[in-house]
């Protein structure tokens, strides 16, 4: 599973004399053959000028013969100057691209995880509930609770409503207790979503006995029985997140569009948005897919510049780098702030605003 310390080994890494080759291989299986993303990877990797013949064989040999085949995508990284690798298998597909710049190029990287970010996965039934996280298409069972059995009593007469009162007693306290400890770990894992599993009746209960916290982040329920097993509630929870992180995608974007429209904290356009994240004052970062202009930066400084010509020269020493896509080192930076990020395919606003833009704090 792509883990916080993976993205930041890929974002942070950088050399200052050597090339970096990025390659995103779609490897679906429902889409290609191994024989046909092989093919493919010859074809970029026919693109990637400027590489490192010590990289291509790496990537190419990698893929060839140290890929398992599992997975939809496939992210590779390679510095070998720098003794450099990074590779990453995902659950959930890429679009084929390479690039060979000073970094490895996080730009498809940054919309994965704002498109797939974590979401936990609670499965309830009447004896409590299993809770999952939820990354990148793999769906992780982390800790369950299975609270004291409910008996079916099949006892008649005057007993017959007593058990019956002591079989909802019991379950309402296992959900009780499922609710607690839901809150306390989706507390301390710092998750913004959740999705309930379960039949209607169970899911409602569970619900209605969640803090207001933890039933704010519920962006949708899954209609499974007590039985269905982790590929059921996995192919599931990727539509109700994929529904979820496009909703909330617009939502940021109209936020951006109206703010700007209403001369609040919020830029648009590249020069800004790149001031805006360099300064620390964005908040919030988007942008489209498709948008790259080239940029320079500063190797001792750090500082980016889209215009050589507007700069003084204290900035830096003298030692410059060409960056063929500004964007992407915008969106670099914002993920080593830990600032958000979104990338669009497509918004007619945005693009009219300049197909960047950022929401900020000042």
């Amino acid at each position: 599973m792509l883990t916080d310390v993976d993205v930041r080994q890929a974002i942070e890494f950088e050399s200052h004399e050597h090339p970096v080759l990025s390659v995103y291989l779609n490897v679906d299986p429902h889409r290609r053959s191994p024989e046909k993303y092989k093919l493919a990877l010859r074809s970029l990797l026919g693109k990637a000028a400027g590489a490192a013949d010590a990289d291509i064989k790496r990537v190419q040999n990698f893929v060839e013969m140290g890929y398992n085949w599992k997975g939809r995508g496939l992210i590779l990284f390679s510095c070998q100057a720098e003794d450099f690798w990074w590779s990453q298998s995902l659950m959930v597909p890429v679009e084929d691209s390479v690039m060979v710049a000073h970094r490895p190029y996080v730009r498809q990287l940054a919309a994965l995880m704002d498109a797939y970010e974590r979401y936990g996965v609670v499965q309830v039934d009447q004896e409590g509930a299993r809770l999952y996280r939820f990354h990148m298409g793999v769906l992780e069972d982390v800790e369950g609770y299975l609270g004291e059995e409910v008996k079916r009593h099949k006892a008649g007469g005057w007993a017959a409503p007593r058990y019956q009162r002591s079989e909802r007693g019991t379950a309402r306290q296992n959900l009780q207790d499922a609710a607690e400890m839901a809150e306390e770990f989706y507390r301390q894992t710092n998750t913004r979503h959740l999705i309930l599993a379960g039949t209607e009746k169970n899911t409602a209960r569970f619900a209605g006995m969640l803090s207001h916290r933890l039933r704010d982040m519920v962006v949708g329920r899954i209609a499974v029985d007590a039985n269905a097993g982790a590929n059921e509630i996995r192919t599931e929870a990727l539509e109700v997140a994929q529904q979820a992180a496009e909703e909330e995608e617009r939502k940021l974007t109209q936020e951006l569009v109206t703010t700007l429209h209403k001369g609040g904290d919020a830029v648009a356009g590249l020069a800004e948005t790149l001031t805006a994240v360099q300064n620390g004052r964005a908040s919030h970062v988007i942008a489209l897919a498709d948008y790259a202009e080239p940029a320079y930066r500063f190797v001792d400084s750090g500082y980016i510049v889209l215009n050589l010509e507007d700069e003084e020269a204290e900035l830096g020493s003298g030692r410059i780098q060409k960056l063929p896509d500004g964007v992407d080192s915008v969106l670099r930076r914002a993920m080593v702030q830990d600032i958000g990020v979104t990338v669009l395919e497509q918004d007619a606003e945005l693009a009219k605003l300049g197909k960047i833009g950022a929401l900020t704090r000042y």
